[in-house]
């Protein structure tokens, strides 16, 4: 195997807390092969992914049913608060809240799922 001498001084300086650069290649290529490893990797990323993809549509979803709540309270003090607003606004952005939640609960359990198939 050929490697250039910045590649060489990499793996010597991560092989130190191995004891030996050929102790550290075997657990790398024995690592590289484990099927477990390679799950729980793409666990990881499963739940970074899920974690991004949630946080803006959450943070969106929040402060619109915060600033419509905001504005029935406004209404209910005005003596102004009428059934449509509630059928027509305030409704549809809690169902849209709950299926988001919904839609993150059933994501975070296909994980698990996933994630307790594993060996320990």
């Amino acid at each position: 195997m050929r490697l250039t001498p910045e590649e060489i001084a990499e793996i010597r300086e991560k092989s130190k807390r191995y004891h030996s650069v050929s102790n550290f290649i075997r657990m790398a290529v024995n690592e590289f092969s484990d099927t477990d490893a390679k799950t729980r990797l793409e666990l990881c990323n499963d739940t970074a992914r899920l974690c991004r993809r949630f946080q803006d549509e959450l943070s969106w979803m929040g402060s619109n049913l915060n600033q419509t709540v905001k504005r029935a309270n406004e209404l209910a003090v005005a003596g102004m608060l009428t059934e449509s607003y509630f059928k027509d606004i305030l409704t549809p952005m809690i169902e849209n809240v709950a299926r988001l939640v919904k839609s993150i609960k059933e994501e975070q359990a296909h994980i698990a799922i996933k994630a307790t198939k594993l060996r320990p």
